[in-house]
């Protein structure tokens, strides 16, 4: 199988498996514990936490670890909200693990404003701005969209929350793995990171705070991460995070010459959505206008390749993407595409494979006779 499905998820790292296996194995204690084992849990995970704020550009306190980018996202949001209803902006491409605790503030009385965005999917930033007013509780705009790839331009973003004073969370899980990080010049109140995006271990992430003190728990309990995650630290799932971390990127990304090199072979019908904006290096959406999206996946799948029909975090759901028709595709068409999406270790015969079997499978389903 040649996996073109790494915006969903990528294969853990060498480095991160070797740095997780002690901690799944004899070095198992509680890091909430006073004896040995605990003490030397203790140390990893402190010491996971420091790679991680070196990584990405804070310090050690402003590192809340999390079950994942999703747990992240909800903590920020109802964190900086609040509980007595307001105002909030939130763009309108936001991923479900932003998009839906917005939605279940509009329903406790509080006042959402989606910030429009381009035919591109690229923030419209000076309705963004005309949005954002002071005294709004948080604003929400991610780093880069995880259906089409499209980059936002955080740092203008960040710079007109700042002159209204409203704290601005991004959710950067599908940025880290191609972006460089970097919290404080970013002058961002939060932001969501996840491992499993950047070849880390699933069921870890972290929420970055400026202030963690003003970010209320999501979850109680013993009072860990400074009283502000309670429950037993993941103490292997953070020592393989920062591991994954760690790794430095390539200075000169190979997939954005292999996602340039699939855009120009393909198949007569198809377009590359977003293909204006500035995107994910690995990022390809293509949209195959009259086909359902499922069976050319389907399709590619009988073929030996792993793609994705639109987004993972909503492939159970029958609705048409959000993000999409947000950029103004009609519910047909946002139903009929497909992301293919490189990883580190992809090879243009794997790219030629895969517009072979594009081909083939398109033209199969055209005939009827895989549909």
């Amino acid at each position: 199988m040649i996996y073109l499905d790494h915006a969903a998820t990528t294969p853990i790292s060498d480095a991160a498996r070797e740095a997780m296996e002690p901690f799944l194995g004899e070095r198992f204690g509680n890091a909430s514990e006073p004896h040995a084992l605990g003490r030397a849990a203790r140390a990893a995970l402190e010491q996971a936490r420091r790679t991680v704020a070196e990584r990405t550009g804070c310090e050690p306190r402003q590192v809340i670890f999390t079950s994942g980018g999703t747990e992240a996202d909800n903590q920020a949001v109802f964190g900086l909200a609040g509980d007595e209803p307001g105002r909030i902006v939130v763009s309108a491409v936001e991923h479900p693990a932003v998009r839906e605790p917005a939605l279940q503030l509009e329903r406790r009385g509080f006042a959402v404003a989606w910030a429009p965005v381009d035919g591109n999917g690229l923030l419209d930033v000076e309705a963004f701005r005309d949005l954002v007013r002071p005294g709004d509780r948080l604003a929400a705009v991610m780093w880069a969209n995880n259906v089409t790839g499209v980059i936002q331009p955080i740092s203008g973003v960040a710079a007109i929350c700042a002159d209204a004073a409203v704290p601005l969370h991004v959710d950067a899980v599908q940025a880290a793995p191609s972006l460089p990080l970097a919290f404080a010049a970013a002058g961002t109140a939060t932001m969501a990171l996840s491992a499993h995006k950047l070849h880390g271990p699933k069921g870890v992430g972290c929420l970055l705070a400026r202030d963690p003190s003003a970010i209320p728990p999501l979850i109680f309990g013993g009072g860990q991460e400074a009283g502000r995650r309670s429950g037993t630290e993941n103490v292997a799932g953070a020592v393989g995070f920062a591991a994954a971390l760690a790794e430095a990127p390539p200075a000169d990304d190979p997939r954005r010459a292999l996602r340039d090199r699939l855009e120009a072979g393909l198949p007569d019908g198809f377009a590359v959505v977003s293909a204006d904006a500035d995107r994910l290096p690995g990022h390809s959406l293509l949209l195959v206008a009259g086909l359902r999206a499922e069976l050319l996946v389907l399709a590619l799948d009988r073929a030996g390749f792993a793609v994705a029909a639109g987004s993972a975090c909503e492939s159970e759901d029958q609705e048409p993407s959000h993000v999409l028709t947000a950029q103004g595709l009609n519910a047909a068409e946002a139903r009929s595409v497909i992301r293919v999406s490189l990883g580190s270790g992809s090879t243009s015969a794997e790219v030629d494979g895969f517009l072979a079997a594009l081909a083939a499978a398109f033209a199969d389903l055209r005939t009827g006779a895989l549909a």
